[in-house]
């Protein structure tokens, strides 16, 4: 069924000059006084009203601190720094490069920037974690590198061979 033209502003105009007129009102202060003067508004066309003013006046305020220039952010920065420079590339580096621009960036913003670009740093000699915890052999009579390498790791922690033995020794009895 077809909307039909009412009289008078719309529901959002309404509340747009509600909210000029009562500057700091609230969501529920607003649908109460508008009910007052005969106009039913949901809290949620308030809250979309509310919002729309807010992104129009964010832009408003843009187009004016730019005055025609373009503007780049801190990240646009980094970027450009990051590009600029050749390998390789360290936050430090980007941070003194932009300090003597007059931006103040922290090392922190630069790491994550420079990940989002993909340039995450890559560490040499890292060992993995879980040298003990590959698949071990089917076979339960033959004995792999990965058994090898646990037994000489147990014998370093032991001691000696014949500690290990006197062990494995108890260890029977107690079984």
């Amino acid at each position: 069924m077809a909307r039909t033209k009412t009289e008078g502003p719309s529901r959002s105009q309404s509340i747009r000059n509600y909210m000029r007129a009562n500057k700091g009102a609230t969501v529920p202060q607003i649908v109460d006084g508008l009910k007052a003067e005969g106009v039913t508004v949901t809290p949620g066309l308030v809250y979309q009203v509310k919002a729309a003013g807010r992104k129009k006046r964010a832009a408003k305020k843009a187009a004016a601190s730019t005055n025609g220039a373009a503007t780049s952010t801190k990240a646009d920065q980094i970027r450009d720094a990051a590009r600029g420079m050749k390998k390789p590339i360290r936050p430090r580096d980007i941070v003194a490069l932009l300090k003597e621009q007059g931006i103040d960036v922290s090392r922190t913003q630069v790491s994550q920037v420079l990940a989002k670009m993909g340039m995450k740093r890559k560490r040499k000699g890292r060992r993995k974690a879980a040298v003990g915890i590959s698949a071990r052999s089917t076979n339960t009579n033959s004995i792999s590198i990965d058994d090898l390498v646990a037994a000489k790791k147990l014998v370093s922690q032991v001691g000696s061979i014949e500690k290990v033995r006197e062990a494995l020794a108890a260890l029977s009895r107690l079984s």
